[in-house]
């Protein structure tokens, strides 16, 4: 099993089983050096507000805990946001290209497959959604 991401949080608010915790999201440019050169040093952090079952245990507001997403959604993430559409595009770029003999056409088709394909995963966004589940826990001092 990979290792999970986790963040440190706050809870905002409880509402029966639902908890809402508030972290700050930081970037892995966040503590890199040369962060300016690469980036501008922009988009370091975000707040993000999550919602998470309680599976039962009693939260209240206030109270700092580690929200947890599994690593293989961010993995999940990574597959249907760059990789597939790597692939497809790549694949219609050679095969219009094979058959037209025309690179325009070839870049045209592909750049169109590339905005269905995107028009799609936003439609199917909440599907997608629904499927990360965030993870809270207690946060422990030592």
């Amino acid at each position: 099993m990979g290792k999970n991401i986790t963040h440190e949080g706050v809870v905002v608010a409880v509402d029966g089983q639902w908890v809402t915790v508030h972290f700050v999201q930081h970037s892995a440019c966040s503590e890199c050096h040369a962060k300016t050169l690469c980036s501008g040093g922009t988009s370091e952090s975000a707040d993000r507000k999550v919602v998470a079952n309680s599976y039962g245990r009693p939260y209240q507001v206030g109270e700092h805990v580690k929200v947890i997403v599994a690593d293989g959604l961010a993995w999940s993430a990574v597959v249907i946001a760059f990789l597939i559409p790597l692939v497809l595009a790549l694949v219609c770029l050679f095969v219009t290209v094979h058959f037209t003999g025309s690179q325009l056409t070839g870049c045209v088709s592909t750049l169109v497959l590339l905005g269905v394909y995107y028009l799609i995963v936003w439609t199917q966004s909440k599907r997608l959604e629904r499927k990360v589940e965030f993870l809270i826990e207690p946060q422990t001092t030592y």
